[in-house]
């Protein structure tokens, strides 16, 4: 699986949070709308090692399907100390077990890469990532003109316009 599949193919649903217990079990979030759909996009697999995560969907903590909390096994870790390893990585689904996206709608995966320009269509740089550290949404932007980076809250005001299917987004800097 190359890097370039697992951007077009998966999509980010959760992320490994902490460890659980000595047995080498994780605790993960979910970030899907309904918490618990993360069970329906299984197989989930990690970013970096493209290992697949099992979920334990009877565990007494995975039991209240609001919580977004669950715990998981991940095969090659079975020690507290593996586990510490796997902390902060991301968890991926591949996109076909979703339900088609409307037009308007997207991944924020699609995000990555496209060309950013601004209300006058002057080229600007390129999304180069998507973070959220718990007060929203925000873009990460690669300038083409001295190859900076600039962090941008990820909103309807600043981005009015987003064509996924010609790679582009529009930044209101006004």
């Amino acid at each position: 699986m190359s890097i370039n599949s697992i951007k077009k193919d998966w999509v980010v649903v959760g992320k490994i949070q902490k460890t659980y217990g000595t047995k080498g079990l994780v605790k993960i979030i979910s970030f899907c709308d309904k918490p618990s759909s993360i069970f329906n996009y299984e197989p989930i697999i990690l970013e970096n090692t493209k290992e697949r995560v099992y979920l334990d969907l009877n565990d007494k903590q995975n039991s209240v399907s609001e919580k977004k909390i669950f715990i998981a096994k991940i095969a090659s870790s079975n020690s507290i100390e593996k586990s510490k390893n796997l902390i902060g990585e991301e968890l991926l689904a591949n996109k076909k077990k979703f339900n088609a996206c409307k037009k308007s709608d997207f991944f924020y995966s699609d995000l990555e890469e496209c060309n950013v320009v601004d209300l006058n269509n002057k080229l600007i740089g390129k999304i180069s990532g998507i973070f959220n550290f718990g007060a929203g949404d925000i873009l990460e932007i690669k300038k083409y003109e001295d190859n900076s980076t600039i962090l941008i809250n990820f909103s309807k005001k600043n981005f009015p316009k987003i064509s996924i299917k010609e790679k582009f987004i529009t930044l209101n800097i006004t």
